[in-house]
This record gives structure tokens, sequence and C-alpha cells, in this order.
């Protein structure tokens, strides 16, 4: 598995060809990088349009960061490798908690980070699905901070109406952590707050 959080010349050489090839196709553009905790775990929550949100994500990111994906990408040898490579494990989205729970405990107590697309799967029109609770269960069992991350742009590049990619503007912004200190509320309700602050954003971006 790559690993990100190390300055060795191949993982600066590879963050530097992503970042080429990602600023060429899609003029990238990321806001608020600064407010990436250094370390501790960490749960990115972001919303999910393309195959390509992962790669938008962490390119920036010095820190090891894992993330789930769909357990189907593992049946090819050749995609398993890749993806295993990226630091994804799989997840049958028709029962998310056998297995990939427990590694996802496992990555947050080495105190590493954890991305996780809380909508279950890529939303069909770009707009922001109902979240499951996963993310905040997690948050709740082990303290970790929840990094809120919305990617605009997505859906003008790869939605799900779209049989192939196309070159187009992408925005990538961090908000404001949510750290154990505001956890005063259970799965659910922190569940709705991670979702509206994202939301929010959403339809900001949307109005400009």
């Amino acid at each position: 598995m790559i690993d990100q959080g190390k300055d060795t010349l191949d993982v600066r050489l590879l963050r530097a060809a992503l970042m080429f090839i990602m600023r060429l196709l899609f003029r990238i553009e990321y806001l608020g990088l600064e407010r990436v905790p250094k370390s501790g775990p960490l749960l990115i929550v972001a919303n999910h349009v393309t195959y390509f949100d992962p790669f938008w994500i962490t390119t920036p990111i010095r820190r090891t960061v894992r993330f789930m994906a769909w357990d189907r990408i593992f049946a090819q040898r050749l995609s398993s490798a890749l993806f295993r490579w990226l630091g994804a494990f799989p997840v049958n989205l028709d029962n998310p908690k056998f297995g990939a729970y427990k590694t996802a405990l496992q990555v947050l107590k080495r105190g590493e980070v954890l991305m996780i697309f809380p909508e279950g799967g890529r939303s069909p029109d770009g707009s922001l699905q109902p979240f499951k609770e996963g993310a905040a269960y997690l948050a709740l069992r082990t303290g970790a901070t929840i990094l809120p991350v919305v990617v605009h742009g997505g859906r003008n590049v790869w939605s799900a109406k779209m049989t192939l990619p196309r070159p187009s503007k992408v925005r990538v912004e961090f908000l404001d952590p949510i750290t154990k200190d505001d956890f005063d509320t259970g799965a659910a309700e922190l569940t709705d707050r991670v979702r509206s602050v994202i939301l929010e954003h959403q339809r900001r971006d949307a109005q400009c």
C-alpha cells in the first residue's frame, strides 16, 4: 500500500504526477487544506458523485489514508491490486458492517485517516443523498475527528448517467473539523449535523 505520509522520492513523484494530471484535466482547486489535522485518528466524510473522488480528495494529504471501496472492484485481480495499493479495502454494500467495520476500527485506532462516503454509493444526479450512520458510529467509538469535505463539479466530469468522463472544473473544499469535544449527541444527530454542513456548502456553491 502506498503511504502518502512518507516523504520519499517515489511518493513525491506519484503525488506530483497525479496533481499534474488533475490540474491538466480538471483544473482542480483546493480550499481549506490547512484544516486537515496533521496527526491523530481522522474520518474524512465527503459527498460522492464520481469514481475519481478518492483521488481528488487524498492526493494533497500528506498522511496515510485508507478508504472503503465496493467489493465487486476486488473481484478482478488487476483492479484489486491497484485499489489495495492505493489504500482501499472492500465493503459489501448490502452488508457494510461485515468485515469492513472491523478494518475501519483498526485504521482509526492506529491513528490513521479513513475516508468514508456516507451516501453508500455515487449520487445518481449529483444531489446529496441520505447519509448512513457508519461514520458517526466510528467517530463516537474511537473519538476520531470528523473532517467534512465537499467535491464541487464532479457531476460535470463523470456522473452516474455518463458512460465516460470528460474534462471539467473541480473544486475540493475541506471544511471545519468536528472534534470529539463536540460529540454531545448520538449517531443519528451527528450524522445529520455532518450532512447539513456539507449540504449547506453545496448549496452556497450552486448560488455563486
